[in-house]
């Protein structure tokens, strides 16, 4: 099967078209221009940069695929990055899907994240779940993915076959763009003065990858599937961190307040630094709750695994030491 991938240079994308080479599919894999392609141009692949906001690239990118994994997105915090984040979370995602439907694609498969569910406060998070509760915190990866998803689900109502993944937090190797590789080596150094006060859903990036895969043979059209993988508190995770990178770890958790605080004074630093800010208020408001997700769906439809965390951070450790990035 001739499958494209978009943000196949990313940290999940280069999991998922890794696991699409050993499973024998025919693959397109699409980047932005000068993005990195290290860890699969070495592979058997067909790779054509692109930028999915702009109609013209898509349309050449999608034009003979029989399926696409729709894995490109901006995880930015930077305040004056967000039209940007807008662009492709939102935009980008409708020009993929637009195009799926005008090429006669057999299915989409759209990666979102639980992020743009919200949360249950009291319980479980399932995909019936609808209380989206991070608007007007200033989230605005949550906001535009939340966008972006009910944005590509309206084309599942003009007949296009779309199937939605909604991973948690994931750890593990190919992690070159140091979405968590950043904490590890801020660990070593010293540079984790805290451990922040909420928790997340964390998945195995291979897992995640896997679900993928599964949900183009398998998944329900229309369906989205969560893959959350164990909820774990930061302190948990950060301890558990530390003790790979071989340093004590945080000797207190923030408050809330103090988190939001920090993410305000960051923000404000940054217009000085012209450098993204490690943590911005959404993004500390986000990080001060503890949201717990069900993914039994997946685990039942798709065969999705919950792998323990130490698990997850021992194989992301093993790769960023072979890699030199420890």
């Amino acid at each position: 099967m001739k499958v494209l991938v978009t943000g196949a240079t990313g940290f999940l994308g280069t999991n998922l078209v890794r696991r699409l080479v050993r499973e024998g599919f025919d693959i397109r894999a699409t980047g932005l221009p000068g993005s990195c392609t290290k860890y699969i141009e070495d592979l058997d692949v067909e790779i054509i940069p692109g930028d999915i906001t702009v109609y013209d690239d898509v349309k050449r990118l999608v034009d003979g695929m029989e399926a696409v994994f729709h894995v490109a997105g901006d995880t930015s915090f930077w305040k004056r990055r967000f039209d940007r984040q807008r662009r492709i979370n939102v935009e980008g995602a409708v020009n993929v899907a637009r195009t799926c439907l005008e090429c006669g694609v057999k299915r989409l498969v759209h990666t979102s994240t639980v992020d743009a569910l919200g949360y249950n406060p009291g319980g479980l998070t399932d995909e019936k779940w609808d209380v989206y509760n991070y608007g007007g915190t200033g989230y605005n990866y949550a906001d535009t993915k939340r966008e972006g998803e009910l944005r590509v689900l309206e084309f599942s109502e003009k007949g296009l076959d779309v199937v939605v993944i909604s991973p948690g937090s994931m750890i593990g190797p190919f992690d070159h763009t140091l979405q968590f590789g950043r904490l590890f080596m801020e660990m070593r150094d010293g540079k984790v003065p805290a451990f922040l006060p909420g928790g997340a859903p964390w998945a195995h990036v291979e897992e995640v990858a896997r679900a993928h895969i599964t949900a183009l043979e398998q998944g329900k059209r229309g369906e989205r599937y969560i893959t959350g993988g164990v909820s774990e508190s930061y302190e948990t995770v950060f301890r558990m961190i530390a003790e790979a990178v071989g340093v004590k770890p945080p000797r207190f958790t923030m408050t809330p307040f103090l988190t939001v605080a920090y993410g305000y004074l960051m923000e404000f630093l940054s217009q000085f630094t012209n450098k993204p800010p490690e943590l911005n208020p959404g993004q500390a408001r986000y990080m001060s709750v503890f949201p717990r997700y069900d993914s039994s769906k997946a685990i039942e439809e798709l065969g999705f695994r919950c792998v323990p965390i130490s698990d997850m951070i021992r194989d992301a450790h093993t790769w960023y030491v072979e890699e030199g990035y420890l």
